[in-house]
């Protein structure tokens, strides 16, 4: 006769599926934040190579316009892939479009911004 094996007990993060988010969601914030603290440092400490990089982006200007363009339209199709979607409800337009919303009104935003501090006109 075999023994019976004994249930084993589901594992700390299984059994609180909220904290194991928010440690993820905070570990890598503060990942991004070391990273960019590793980088103002950097700065800090070479400032000529700071200023080349800060000139070599002026001069990319037209590529990352091009860039986040992409990135926007890429947006936009999701945007439009979900609601298209077979499964999508009604119920979720509604909060789908606030939500498209204010992305739009934040990346106006930014690109106004972006566009004001590099001295274009």
């Amino acid at each position: 006769m075999k023994p019976v094996k004994e249930a084993r007990r589901a594992s700390f993060f299984r059994r609180h599926p909220v904290l194991q988010r928010t440690l993820i969601i905070a570990g890598t914030l503060l990942v991004l934040l070391l990273g960019a603290m590793v980088i103002a440092d950097s700065a800090i400490k070479n400032p000529d190579q700071a200023a080349a990089f800060s000139k070599w982006m002026e001069q990319a200007k037209y590529g990352w316009l091009m860039w986040r363009l992409a990135v926007y339209g890429a947006l936009t199709w999701g945007f439009v892939r979900i609601l298209r979607a077979p499964g999508f409800r009604s119920q979720y337009r509604q909060p789908l479009m606030r939500i498209a919303a204010v992305s739009v009104i934040f990346a106006v935003v930014c690109e106004l911004v972006l566009r004001s501090g590099t001295g274009a006109s």
